[in-house]
């Protein structure tokens, strides 16, 4: 070899480890590894959803069961480094093609005859939820990223809502995202208990039952869980309430993505104003909201729409596993308790918040 070709292949050498230590050029999956942790978070997903109707289980519902599912594995068996980019995959992408399906949940003629009631209800709730709790929660003690997340998964809906906001937020912590799924969770199967077994003792009536249930409750299986115990007609009002907060999980993700770029702008010095066009839509959510209006037209026959309900929860409940086996379980000691707590006093304040509304209104 010639000293110039020599010269040559050790400065191109140079360059590649400059480009690997730099961040520049990323390794390529191996695709055996890469389809084994794949298949790893799909095989537990599956197993969540044969487990989720057992008693005990279905106040909980599939996601949960399956973050569960995922923390299990990593804290006994581990997760090969190998698999990492499989498993990430499912927790990123999957999830964002669950959101997108389901918005065949969505119905927004039968939300629109829900009545004004319902959608200032929801509105107040969120808007408290999002806008003040944060705050609050941060003051208790949690970093700003998880006070967020997990506020915004009690204001919204749950383990959707969570992996909604994470993927549109900066310089987001995995830990933090599976954290605040475990404990959106979790406090929820609080919720369902205390309305299932207290809710009766409050004297409410079956309306004002399915109101208070379906604008407090974390996910759509709680409040399928919880609103019967309300009596006759308080839990389509439940879930009703319940459907509504479900829709404006799209407007807040695109308000978020807004404020997070404007901010993202003020950090770098670049500019006080905000520039539309270099705004990233969050496209998963609006595809979220096309699939909720073809629904909404009619174009999905009953049987189509069941088969994309059944696809959206599998999406998603493979992506809460995925999500589980990234758990850094160092975090989880350091900082679960705490978060625990916080969210309690998140739930009970919520608790009171919609009451006040609901007898006020």
């Amino acid at each position: 070899m010639q000293e110039t070709e020599v010269r040559e292949l050790e400065i191109k050498q140079k360059s590649t480890r400059r480009e690997i230590a730099s961040g520049q050029r990323l390794e390529r999956p191996k695709w055996p590894p890469f389809l084994l942790g794949l298949g790893l978070t799909v095989i537990l997903g599956v197993i969540a959803m044969f487990l989720a109707p057992l008693p005990g289980l279905t106040i909980m519902g599939s996601l949960t069961v399956a973050l569960l599912l995922g923390l299990l594995w990593r804290g006994t068996i581990g997760l090969p480094r190998a698999y990492t980019s499989g498993v990430r995959f499912s927790s990123q992408k999957l999830l964002r093609y669950g959101i997108i399906l389901t918005g065949v949940r969505l119905n927004f003629g039968l939300l629109i005859s829900g009545g004004v009631r319902i959608l200032i209800l929801d509105l107040v709730m969120i808007l408290v939820g999002v806008g003040v709790l944060p705050w609050l929660a941060h003051r208790l003690g949690l970093s700003k990223r998880l006070a967020f997340l997990i506020c915004v998964g009690q204001s919204i809906c749950g383990a959707s809502a969570v992996g909604a906001l994470a993927a549109v937020m900066p310089d987001v912590d995995e830990d933090d995202a599976s954290l605040a799924v475990a404990i959106c969770g979790l406090i929820g199967t609080v919720g369902v208990l205390l309305y299932a077994f207290g809710g009766h003792l409050i004297g409410l009536t079956s309306t004002q039952y399915g109101l208070l249930a379906g604008s407090t409750l974390h996910e759509i299986a709680q409040v399928v869980a919880a609103g019967p115990a309300g009596g006759p007609g308080a839990a389509d009002i439940a879930m009703l309430t319940k459907l509504t907060r479900v829709v404006l999980l799209a407007p807040v993700a695109v308000v978020a993505t807004f404020l997070f770029s404007w901010r993202a702008s003020r950090q770098a010095g670049v500019s006080n104003s905000l520039n539309l066009k270099k705004i990233p839509l969050p496209w998963f959510v609006l595809g979220f909201l096309l699939v909720g209006v073809i629904n909404s037209l009619g174009f999905f026959s009953k049987d189509i729409a069941a088969l994309l309900v059944q696809a959206s929860t599998f999406l998603m409940v493979a992506a809460m596993a995925a999500m589980g086996l990234m758990v850094d379980f160092a975090v989880l000691r350091r900082r679960g308790l705490r978060a625990l707590g916080v969210s309690l006093l998140l739930l009970a304040i919520f608790i009171v918040l919609s009451s006040a509304i609901i007898f006020l209104g």
